[in-house]
Order: structure tokens, then C-alpha cells, then sequence
């Protein structure tokens, strides 16, 4: 391809515009009970976070209290804020993750948060790690939306890029124009798939109940076939995953989706999208956002989203078919009707003339 025709850059801002609506969708799977436990995470967490941001900025001299003040005096955040559920209200799950500090520790008392800027500054974790739900939101979000690998993470895959390319004979300016040309164009793919997945919700075929099961078992099907899908084919056993029935409330799994779908739970592609999504949510909640396990759930979302869509064009594209070819048989009739009507009305002038002819001679 060559470099006068670049990829189209998606924005910044526009890519924030799909966020919001991003993290309402892969909610809508969830329970109510895990809804609520989002929640009040979040207002811990969030809680947290400006803890640690407050104590950053006093370490690079901003003035909190100058800042809080302007804060009040543009709005109500003091409201927003009094609303808000402390961590101690929450029902966490007595479940240690090793080399998370303790206050990052699910349990781990009141203080949800670093004290100390070095401590923050020397970690790779954040308080949304404590908080499993909140981190499965999260770790589900893919291109452009995913957020930022950690400190190491970060370090570990630039180490690996640097030594696929140390072999390259490509020049560095032609590499690099190559590079930034595949990542512009991914990122354009994946905001379009995004923007796809947000207008499903208003498609009739996505939430249209099926009245055989056929489509839907071919669709679960391909989609338990994929690579990516193994480990979701099966209950997770509690006894290989300790802690898994104290932090997962409503285990799913691709049999038990098979289940549904042939008793007729499952109905349509949005219930069936919806509780493949609570297989990924599932997934992340137990084994954190930059687990090896979380990166296999978010290629396995992406082939189910990638598939869900597809399923919801072509059967689009049949039922468009299906109309076309019935308004071409309706017109076809029609004309056929009205070719007949025609030749009729053709035959019976003579018929009307034998007619007028006969009551002329009578008349005579």
C-alpha cells in the first residue's frame, strides 16, 4: 500500500464518544445482583483513586485544598460524594492474590489504597485491582478502547517487539512507516467493529425470537469450534480454581448455553450475545485483567462479536432477499392479471359489435 494514501486517523475524541455507551453494553448481560456489586466497587474504587491522585499531586505541590474549593464552587460534588458507598459496606471475598499490596487486597480492611507516593509510583497495580468486578468491566474493554498495559507488561512487550524486529533487513524509516500504516488501520477496524456492536441493540433481527433452534445451534457452533473457545466449553471444576465459587455468582459456560438455547431459553442472538458476554465477564472477574486467561477471553469476545454480527447481516441480507423476490412475484402476478385483463377487454369489442349489429337487423 503505498504511503500516499494513509489509513484514515481515528480521533481521540471520538473514540471517547464510544466508551460510556461501550461499558452500558457489556453490562447488559450481567445480572442485577452483579449490577449492584459493580456499583458499590466502583464508588469504592473511585474513592480510592482520588486518594492516591490527592497524594500525588501534594507530592508535586498542587494545592488540594485550592483545587477542592474551585471543585465546590463549580458544582455539587460534595453531594455526589456523600452518596457514595464506603469500602466497608462492601461484601468482599476473603481471597488473597499474591503480590498485590494489602490495601489492594480483596478483604483487606478499610484503607482500599497506597499511603505512600512511592509505593504508588512502585507498583503495577491500582485499586480497581482489588475490586474484581470493576476489573472485569475493564478487562474486557479490547482496541481502541483497552486501556494502557501495565509498567511491565508495557516493558515485556516492547522487549519482545524489539527482538522480533532485531532480525529485519526492512530500514527503519520504511519499518516504521509500515508499522504506524497496520496500527492505524486495526485501530480504524476495531472502533468500526465497536460502532456495529452499538447499533445492534436497535436492530429488530438481533432481538427477533427464533421459532426453531436450528440457526441459533449452528451459530453456537461455529463459535465453540474457534480455537479460542476451549476453555469455555466446560463448567469451570471448583476444585482446580480455589475461591472460584466465593468470587463467581452465576458460573456459565458454552454447554450450558447449548442447554438453553435447545429448551428455548435462548431465543434470539441478543440472549444468546448477552450470556456468551457473562462467560467473558465471568472469566475476568476471577483470573484479573491482564491475566494470560483475560487475553484469551477478549479474542474469544471478539471472534463471538465478529460472528453475531455476521449472523445479523446475512440474515438481513436473506430477509432483503426474501422481500425483493415476494415484491417481484407480487408484481409479476399483478402484470400477469392485468395482461389477462387486457386481452379480454381486446376480445370483446367484435362480441359487442356481432352484438349491436343483431339488434340493428332485428330492428329493421
Amino acid at each position: 500500500m503505498s504511503s500516499t494514501q494513509p489509513t484514515t486517523i481515528i480521533s481521540e475524541e471520538a473514540i471517547k464518544s464510544v466508551l460510556p455507551p461501550t461499558l452500558y453494553r457489556l453490562t447488559e448481560a450481567l445480572p442485577k445482583t452483579e449490577l449492584d456489586v459493580i456499583i458499590r466497587e466502583a464508588r469504592a474504587c473511585e474513592d480510592a483513586l482520588e486518594k492516591e491522585i490527592e497524594l500525588l499531586e501534594r507530592d508535586i505541590g498542587i494545592d488540594c485544598n485550592k483545587k477542592r474549593k474551585l471543585n465546590d464552587d463549580g458544582n455539587d460534588n460534595d453531594t455526589a460524594s456523600d452518596n457514595k458507598s464506603s469500602p466497608e459496606q462492601l461484601v468482599e471475598p476473603s481471597i488473597a492474590i499474591p503480590l498485590l499490596p494489602t490495601p489492594y487486597q480483596p478483604g483487606g480492611g478499610a484503607i482500599n489504597y497506597l499511603e505512600d507516593v512511592q509505593q504508588i509510583l512502585g507498583t503495577d497495580f491500582s485499586p480497581p485491582d482489588r475490586y474484581f468486578t470493576v476489573s472485569a468491566l475493564l478487562g474486557r474493554l479490547r482496541i481502541p478502547l483497552k486501556l494502557p498495559a501495565t509498567t511491565s507488561a508495557a516493558a515485556a512487550a516492547a522487549a519482545s517487539a524489539a527482538a522480533a524486529s532485531s532480525g529485519t533487513t526492512v530500514p527503519k524509516s520504511k519499518k516504521e512507516e509500515m508499522e504506524a500504516e497496520k496500527k492505524a488501520k486495526q485501530l480504524r477496524l476495531s472502533f468500526e467493529k465497536q460502532q456495529a456492536l452499538l447499533t445492534l441493540d436497535q436492530n429488530d433481527i438481533y432481538h427477533q425470537e427464533h421459532t426453531e433452534t436450528t440457526t441459533l445451534l449452528a451459530l453456537w457452533k461455529r463459535i465453540s469450534s474457534h480455537r479460542t473457545s476451549a476453555v469455555f466449553r466446560k463448567p469451570v471444576n471448583p476444585l482446580e480454581a480455589p475461591g472460584y465459587q466465593e468470587r463467581i455468582l452465576f458460573p456459565i459456560d458454552l454447554s450450558l448455553i447449548r442447554k438453553m438455547i435447545v429448551c428455548r431459553m435462548i431465543k434470539s442472538y441478543a440472549g444468546f450475545h448477552r450470556c456468551v458476554g457473562l462467560i467473558c465477564h465471568n472469566c475476568v472477574k476471577f483470573n484479573g485483567r491482564e491475566s494470560d486467561y483475560s487475553a484469551l477471553t477478549r479474542d474469544f469476545e471478539d471472534n463471538v462479536d465478529e460472528k453475531v454480527l455476521e449472523a445479523v447481516r446475512n440474515a438481513a441480507a436473506a430477509a432483503a432477499a426474501a422481500a425483493a423476490k415476494a415484491a417481484a412475484e407480487s408484481k409479476a402476478v399483478a402484470a400477469t392479471a392485468t395482461d389477462g385483463a387486457a386481452g379480454a377487454a381486446a376480445a370483446a369489442p367484435p362480441v359487442a359489435g356481432a352484438a349491436a349489429a343483431a339488434g340493428t337487423s332485428g330492428a329493421a
